[in-house]
Parts: C-alpha cells; structure tokens; sequence
C-alpha cells in the first residue's frame, strides 16, 4: 500500500532538491524507538517508487542502479512516513524493518556502531511494549509479568494501588520518587492493557487522533 497518490507522489518528488547527481540523502530511523539505523540515497524515480508502493527504495552509487532495501537480505522495510528537511534537499524514512530486523548489511540492526562521548541510556516505551508483549507471547514461568497479565483481578488492583503512590509521590516526595513511581504505573497499565489485546501503537493512535480533533 502507498503513502500517497501518484499526483501527490509526483508535486512531492518533485520539490526536492536533488545533487547534480540527481541524488538526495535519506537518513532512515525506527518508527518504533526513533534510533537512526541507516544513510542511504535516493532518486527521483527511488523516491516516487518509495512512494508508491509504501517500500524502502534507494539508488546504488556504486552499482548505479535502484534497488529496493531486503532485495537479498529479507530484511525489507516498511515505510509508515516521508519527511523532508527545511531545505527540501534531505529525506527522513520512518521504517518498520522486517525479516530479521537488521537494517546494516553486515547484520546489526543499525549502521552506526562506532561511537564517541557519554550516550544517556533510555529505554524507550516501544521497547518495553515489545518486551510484555514477549514475554506475555512465550509465557515465561516464573515472570511477575506473565502473572499480571493473567489476572485482571490482580492487574486492577495493582493499577489501583501504582496509581495512589503516584499521587502520593507528587503530593509529598521528591524528584526522584515521582520518576520511580510514575515507571511503575506505566508498566502495570502496559501489562494490563497487553492483556486485553491493546498495543501501545493503539494507545498512541489514540493520541495522534485527538491531537488532530
């Protein structure tokens, strides 16, 4: 399926400034985390295919010649937005990567593995969505999750109680103890909305809906 129609696909490609090589960078990320896991370039007619058909197509310097990101690797990726930059002369991919999820040709999930300087660890919301989810799937024995997940009675009332020391938190304690607390209480409504069959991509259409209304 494509992001846009051929009219629409053709005044966009058309608005970028390509290189007097006919070529225009594209920083791909995860639609998932935001991590950037790859730089590419495009064509016109790499771009307008991108378009079409809702698939990562870049142009080869090397081999001169489109290709379409998994042609070979199965890793193919679904793109869910285009963007350009202020300057119409640089393309973003937000992308779900398929397969085995490696976006790098040498297997990794993302190109960029050499790094300089102190990186603040985060752990993203997807990712723990995606870890519930997981372990929801598999069953692990033994998890607190798969236990959570399996009562709502138990769920509901831990909802209850993360709620209360939240409050509590902000009423009374600190910086620190807000943040502690508010993580838990958005882990137990992750458990217990997974376990009704709702992902955190429905709660944040939700979102993307009312901020439209």
């Amino acid at each position: 399926m494509g992001l846009a129609s051929k009219k629409k696909a053709a005044a966009f490609a058309s608005s970028i400034r390509y290189s007097k090589e006919g070529l225009v960078p594209v920083v791909v990320e995860s639609a998932a985390t935001g991590e950037v896991l790859m730089l590419a370039y495009a064509s016109r007619e790499a771009l307008l295919r991108t378009l079409g058909s809702g698939k990562a197509w870049f142009f080869s310097r090397s081999r001169n010649s489109l290709w379409r990101k998994g042609e070979t690797s199965g890793n193919a990726m679904r793109v869910l937005f285009v963007g350009a930059d202020c300057d119409n002369d640089a393309l973003l991919y937000s992308v779900e990567v398929l397969g085995e999820g490696n976006a790098c040709h040498m297997g990794r999930k993302s190109c960029f593995v050499q790094k300089f300087g102190r990186k603040e660890s985060r752990f993203p919301l997807s990712s723990l969505d995606a870890l519930i989810a997981g372990r929801i799937s598999e069953k692990t024995p033994g998890t607190y999750t798969v236990k959570l997940a399996s009562s709502r009675k138990l769920a509901v009332a831990k909802l209850r109680e993360e709620s209360e020391e939240l409050a509590e938190a902000l009423e009374e304690k600190g910086r620190r103890e807000i943040i502690w607390e508010a993580c838990d209480l958005l882990y137990h409504a992750l458990v217990a909305v997974r376990a009704r069959g709702i992902a955190l991509a429905d709660l944040e259409r939700e979102l993307g809906r009312r901020r439209r209304g």
